[in-house]
Formats: C-alpha cells, structure tokens, sequence
C-alpha cells in the first residue's frame, strides 16, 4: 500500500502531526505538574508561616515548658481535609507535642508512619525539607503509608538554636488528578487531529497524484503506440506546468514519429525485395531486423531469438564474440541446406557514435562456389593420381605397337601390367564417387541396430585372405554380446575393412592385428591395433586427409588410393562417430573408433 506516492503523503503528515502533539502535550502536561508542585509548595510555606505568626507561644517562649498552651494553640488552628499538622519538640526523642492527628501525641517523630524520617531528619541541621513522594528518597529504605503527601518539615529557631519543628503533609492526589485529566484531554485532542490531518492528506495528496496517475495512463497509452493523448492542464503549478510539457511533448513525437515512419517503410520496402538476406544485430545479440530472405535463410520464427542461439546451428565461427574480435569487420562463407553463401559483415554506429551493433548481408553463391571446389579437386587430385597409371599404361601400349605384341610371354606382362593399372584407376574412380556422395550428402544412410560382436567378426571373416597371404595373425577379442551399435551396416563395414585392411597391408610378414572393443561411459570404444611400421608423429594429423600417404612409393607399391581413411572418418562422422591414432615408428599404429551405445 505505501508503494503509492498518495499513501506516504498521508502517513508523513500523519507522523508529522502526531509527534508534534505528542511533544507538546508532553511538554504541557509535565509543565503542568511542575507548576501544580511549586505552587503547592508555596502554599505549604505561606501555611506555616502563618500559623507560626498566629501563635505566640511558638514564636517567643520554650516549647517544653508550654506544651498545654501549644497543643490548645494548636487545636484553635483551622486545618484542611487534607493536611496534617504536627508540633515536634527538639529534644532526644524528638517528641510530638501537638498536632492534628491525637493518635500519635507523645511518641517519637522516628517511631511514626505519619512523619518520612529521611525528610525530617535532612531537617535537623535548620534547613526546610520537602518532597513530592518517596521516588526522591527511595535510597534511604523509607515507607510511606500515602505517596500522595507532600511533606514537609520546618525548624524554628529562636537566638540561633533550634526549639522545635512544624511538621505538615499535604496530599497532593488532586494534582495527579488534574494532571491526568490534562492528559486525556491531550490524547483526544491528539486523536481529532489525526483524524483531520488522515482527511485533509488524502484530499492534498489527491491533488498530486491525480495528475500523476493521469499522465502515467497517458505514458502507458504512448508506450502501446497510441500517441494521440493529451492531459487536462487545471492549474499553472508545477504539475501543470508538467503537463503542459507533456502535450507539447506528444505533438512534437507525433511530428517525428510521422518522419521516421515514412523513413522506415522505404527501407522495409528495400530489404523486403534485395535477393540477398540482411540481418542487423545489436551489441547484445539481439536481432533488430530481417528481411524474409535471411529469415528463411537462418529459420527465425521469433524476432526474440539470440543471433548467437540461431547462428550457432549453422556455423560457430560466425558467433557475436568472433565477429566483435575481428572488429564486426570481415567476410565469411556459410553453408545450410545445400546451399553456400558468402557473408559479408560490418558494423554500424548509435547515436553516440560507437559501434551498436553489426549488419551481416547473405549473398547465395552456391553454383560457383560448387563449381569452383569441383574444379579444384578434380585438378588437384584427380590428375595427380591418374597420371602415373596412365603413364605406366601408355608406355606399355607404345612397346606393344612397336612390335612387343609379337613376343607372347612379353605382351602378356605388359597386359598384366596394363590390367592392374586400370583396375587401380577403377577404384580411384570408385572411392572419388564415394566421398563425392558424401560431400554433398548425397549417400542415403539407412541406420539399424547392429550387434558389434557379430559384425565385427563378419568383417574379420572377409580379411582371413588377406592376412594369410602376408602370414598376418589377426586376433580378435571376444566381444560382450550385449552391445549394439546404430549403424548403417555397409558403412560400418567399410570403415573395418578400409582401417584393418591398413593394419594388415602395412604391417610385415609374421606380423599381428589386435581388433577389441570395451566401453567407455555411454561409448563403445573399438580398437584395430598392428605391430606394423608405424607412423612417424609429424605426419599423425593428417593421415586422413584425402590422398595423403606417408610413404607415396609404399603406398602406390601395396595399391592404395589415399583415400581409405578419408572415406572411413567421413563414414564415421555422418554416424556422430570419431577416429583417433596412436602410432609409434617401428612399433605399430592404433586407430580406435569411438562409437555411441545404442540400448
């Protein structure tokens, strides 16, 4: 409730009020009772002096040698309902001589409820003593029977020495009373004033935030893009004065609104048709703006999304944190769905002339991207790999039509040789049309849960040949029975063969391949291990780059393409596989396939 600015209007005038009655009544009331006290004290004085001057024995003869005529003196004194007079003699006892009470005539002052010994004993050395109630002597131990008596003990003294005292209590009950009452009256009066102020602060406060409430109504209506609002202006005060402003403030919004509206739709208009997609990206990563070809382009089904959320899909490099390191200033290329497009980027400044942000154009090369890298592949290895074989086959077909035919043992070598030459070419033509596939996900994986034991010894059963041909000793661990694997079956078994057949074609005679499998968390590791000749470590990362051997002579010797990694780790990764090498020169290579459990 007092989050409303009318509410602590209220509860400020409403303590304000309140304790400024609250210390003046306090104020007043103890005043009262100071005044009510002295005046009291006074009387008592004035009280005793009179009765000290109405009585002659009192004031010029001995006390102890008059105490009849005194206690008949006193006795012809008029005394109040509510005050108590007694005589006190100044001798060891301190003797009551006379007084208003006959009770206690004869007995000692010390030996009596009705005189407060601590007061009249401060009275002993001729000072008056008097007190309000037994709060001023409580360190003495003394009772009081009324603490409403106002006591007080006065020595008279005739020639320097004390003959006796006038001891008189008053009760001052009526005091407290009339303070009380004083008080009450205070706490009523307190009370309307509250009640008043409670009225008069709402009606104040209504004042304020009436034209406050209105112009927030108003600001919420201009927030929803409503800006033909205007407030009542019924006063010249400050909040008038605000008012005033604030229409002059909508006019002058309208008038700029209308500007940037017209500016807007032209280059609404512009982004909607360009061919190529722009996208505009603040610092944050928010996505200010995108034409529907970047929309398709990048999927936006919400202008709310991250940039960084729905780049990250597509290509990581292209993240906001990598674009603010190259200054928002670069070029990159892009490719989704088939598609390449070349990413050109650039920043643009706020109205404080920093970077707010970057402008990203997508401009869809695909055809010449395409056939650009088929042109540089073809080239770059096509040509390089066909060239020996076809140089090997041209020199032998030469010889044989230069008269070789003739000679039969002779011709049938260099066909041999001819023959092999071509089947190689077959399959370089064969494995290019594999990763051609792949590279434009033209391959159609049909996935199916596969039993890795079996597999695996189905594959080891094609290889036999192979190794026996090289005296290869194959061992292959018994594999557990329960794990299976999601896997297209031929690739799968493209990948073994391509890896162990490898191990088994570099490693020497008398040699051994180790194939086992063990799990790893929620991953099967498989393993194609050979005591053959290594790899030295420099060439270890790029043993699966397509066309790289590490022995170009052994390789082309042995009938490798180059291309037998390449196609494995391909195959692996389309199956969110990964392959890692450890080798050793001279001491054998490790390949292991890590490959997620299927349960």
């Amino acid at each position: 409730m007092f989050k409303s600015i009318r509410w602590r209007f209220i509860l400020i005038y409403f303590l304000l009020v309140f304790f400024a009655m609250s210390i003046v009544g306090i104020y007043i009331v103890h005043q009262l009772e100071s005044i009510q006290l002295e005046v009291n004290r006074t009387n008592m004085e004035k009280r005793i002096q009179s009765i000290l001057n109405s009585s002659e024995v009192l004031k010029t003869k001995e006390w102890d040698e008059n105490v009849g005529e005194i206690k008949e003196n006193i006795r012809s004194i008029q005394i109040s309902y509510n005050e108590n007079l007694y005589i006190i003699l100044d001798d060891e006892q301190k003797t009551i001589i006379a007084g208003s009470a006959e009770d206690i005539i004869g007995k000692s002052a010390f030996n009596t409820n009705s005189i407060n010994n601590y007061i009249f004993t401060k009275s002993l050395d001729g000072t008056t003593q008097y007190t309000v109630s037994p709060d001023q002597y409580e360190e003495t131990g003394e009772n009081t029977e009324n603490p409403n008596l106002y006591h007080m003990s006065y020595p008279v003294k005739m020639d320097g020495n004390i003959k006796g005292y006038i001891y008189l209590t008053n009760n001052i009950e009526y005091i407290y009373d009339t303070v009380n009452e004083s008080m009450e009256i205070m706490s009523q009066a307190t009370m309307i004033a509250l009640t008043i102020t409670i009225f008069l602060g709402f009606i104040l406060s209504s004042t304020i935030t009436g034209p406050i409430k209105e112009l927030t109504y108003k600001a919420k209506r201009m927030s929803q893009g409503d800006f033909d609002q205007k407030v009542n202006v019924k006063s010249n005060d400050e909040i008038g004065q605000l008012g005033t402003m604030f229409n002059f403030l909508i006019d002058e919004l309208k008038t700029s609104m209308s500007s940037l509206q017209q500016e807007k739709s032209k280059m609404e208009t512009t982004f909607k048709y360009m061919a190529d997609g722009v996208l505009t990206v603040d610092i944050y990563g928010n996505i200010i703006h995108a034409n529907p070809v970047a929309k398709n382009l990048l999927s936006l089904n919400d202008d709310e999304e991250k940039y960084d959320d729905v780049v990250n899909k597509i290509n990581g490099n292209m993240l906001l944190a990598n674009l603010e390191s190259k200054g928002y200033h670069g070029t990159e290329i892009l490719e989704k769905d088939g598609e390449t497009y070349n990413v050109d980027y650039a920043p643009f400044m706020n109205n404080k002339n920093e970077i707010g942000g970057v402008i990203i154009v997508f401009k869809n090369i695909t055809e010449q991207y395409k056939i650009d890298k088929l042109q540089k592949e073809f080239v770059a290895n096509v040509s390089h790999e066909l060239k020996t074989p076809i140089t090997t086959i041209k020199s032998y077909t030469e010889t044989l039509l230069d008269g070789a035919v003739e000679e039969k043992q002779t011709a049938e070598d260099f066909l041999s040789v001819i023959n092999s030459e071509t089947d190689r070419m077959s399959r370089l033509v064969s494995d290019l049309l594999k990763l051609s596939r792949m590279d434009y996900e033209q391959t159609k994986w049909k996935k199916e849960k596969l039993n890795l034991n079996k597999i695996v010894n189905q594959v080891a059963k094609k290889l036999v040949i192979q190794a026996q041909m090289k005296n290869v000793t194959m061992h292959v661990s018994q594999i557990p029975e329960d794990i299976n694997v999601l896997f297209d079956r031929d690739g799968f078994e493209q990948i073994l063969l391509n890896i162990a057949g490898n191990a088994i074609k570099y490693t020497p005679e008398n040699g051994n391949v180790w194939i086992d499998a063990n799990k790893v968390n929620e991953n099967i590791n498989l393993s194609v291990k050979d005591d053959g000749i290594g790899i030295p470590r420099e060439d270890q990362a790029r043993v699966f780059e397509r066309f790289y051997r590490v022995d170009k002579a052994r390789s082309r010797e042995l009938g490798g393409t180059g291309l037998g990694l390449s196609i494995a780790r391909q195959i692996a990764e389309a199956h969110d596989c990964a392959l890692t090498i450890n080798s050793e020169l001279n001491k054998g290579t490790e390949i292991v396939i890590t490959i997620p459990e299927f349960k």
